[in-house]
């Protein structure tokens, strides 16, 4: 399986995941799109890093690996596509850093995204847009949660949001 290497991540660990502002809107883009503006929509995010730190690099669509997951207006991943995942991983060398999914309203986790999380290791990212990822979406409004193993969590919104996601902004070139 690819996914992020849990080796060095201890449940006192603050995992960190960073992504490049160029990538963080063209997922919002594709949440947009895919939900457009009347579901849930969501992806995995693909990258590198070992441990605590992560850097997102790309991104998969839910339903480009489970074509029926957003079919009932909210996210249902039927687990065996996620064979289709782990075949994107390897054939690109990348692991599973975080998943992002929308809410219709705010960034708070269901009972559901509790229970259930899309990667059920501790140290997960999962990201929940509000909006469903309409209107200007910065790292403060999301809600990001960290999976503690055991369906425990632990939440960081508003500016606390910042101590486990950074979108980075692009440097310009100087020719």
């Amino acid at each position: 399986m690819s996914f992020f290497n849990p080796g060095t991540i201890s449940r006192a660990s603050q995992p960190r995941l960073r992504i490049r502002a160029t990538l963080w809107q063209q997922i919002l883009q594709g949440l947009r799109e895919r939900g457009g503006g009347v579901r849930e929509s969501g992806a995995f995010l693909l990258g590198t890093g070992e441990g605590a730190e992560r850097m997102a690099t790309g991104f998969v669509l839910y339903d480009d690996l489970d074509p029926n997951c957003l079919n009932e207006g909210y996210v249902r991943f039927d687990g065996r596509y996620y064979g289709r995942l782990w075949e994107l991983c390897s054939r690109d060398a990348l692991s599973v850093v975080a998943d992002a999914h929308t809410h219709p309203h705010g960034p708070g986790q269901s009972h559901s995204d509790r229970a259930h999380p899309m990667i059920s290791i501790p140290g997960h990212i999962a990201l929940i847009v509000p909006n469903f990822a309409h209107g200007p979406i910065s790292a403060t409004d999301i809600g990001v949660y960290v999976y503690r193993g055991r369906h425990c969590w632990t939440t960081f919104r508003g500016n606390r949001a910042s101590k486990v996601l950074t979108i980075e902004a692009e440097e310009l070139e100087i020719q």
